[in-house]
């Protein structure tokens, strides 16, 4: 019997999801929708914000994600 949970991340894990935007200091920032590590006990998926300084997980985060404003992804890629 599978988990509902299993059933409904099934289908998201094909589809990853990229954005990019440019900060308020010109840098460039990838943003990629990513499932947990096969390692990682929990379930779901993290918010991967990628530079060429820095690269941050944000696992907490709005389902309209994608469709935010750069300055509103910008300051999501801060939340802990």
């Amino acid at each position: 019997m599978n988990d509902l949970h299993d059933v409904d991340a099934a289908p998201r894990a094909a589809e990853v999801r990229t954005r990019s935007y440019v900060d308020e200091n010109g840098d460039i920032w990838r943003v990629c929708e990513l499932p947990f590590s096969e390692y990682d006990r929990r379930n779901g998926f993290s918010l991967i914000f990628s530079s060429d300084l820095a690269v941050r997980r944000v696992r907490d985060y709005p389902a309209d994600w994608f469709d935010l404003d750069e300055r509103a992804l910008a300051k999501l890629s801060w939340r802990v």
